[in-house]
């Protein structure tokens, strides 16, 4: 089940291990987005402003699709208890109210810090748009549960 909450040690986690979570955005969770990061550019709200723009239309804020990678290291690999850490990031093209976008996250290296007694881990992310074009792309550090 995508949605399954889960919960992997440093220990229990390996090298490729992957979960992805799937999502259609809505003109709703714009307008949440927007009220939560108080990111009230036009770009996202605006159709007459949007339309000026290189985007041509309304898009999602970038933070929505980065957040969709958050809810796997939180809630499926590592999981409950995982510390976001640190997040290199690239949006690579737009997301539209409409658009169903999937993140994917894949384990890419785990070292074990022997003095303090845990581990840190780099997980590799992107999401993809329904036409399976990379719209954002990244690696997160965090730190998995004990």
């Amino acid at each position: 089940m995508e949605n399954e909450t889960k919960r992997y040690t440093g220990a229990e986690l390996k090298v490729g291990m992957t979960a992805e979570r799937t999502k259609t955005i809505t003109k709703r969770d714009i307008e949440l987005f927007g009220e939560v990061s108080t990111d009230t550019n036009p770009m996202h709200f605006d159709e007459a402003y949007a339309a000026t723009t290189q985007c041509g239309r309304c898009i999602a804020p970038g933070g929505i699709s980065r957040s969709l990678c958050g809810s796997i290291l939180g809630m499926q690999l590592p999981g409950l208890g995982t510390v976001h850490m640190g997040q290199e990031v690239t949006f690579k093209k737009p997301v539209y109210p409409g658009d169903t976008i999937t993140a994917h996250c894949e384990i890419a290296e785990i070292a074990y810090k022997e003095k303090k007694d845990f581990y840190i881990v780099k997980v590799k992310q992107y999401v993809t748009n329904q036409n399976g074009e990379v719209v954002t792309e990244g690696v997160a550090t965090v730190m998995p549960p004990k």
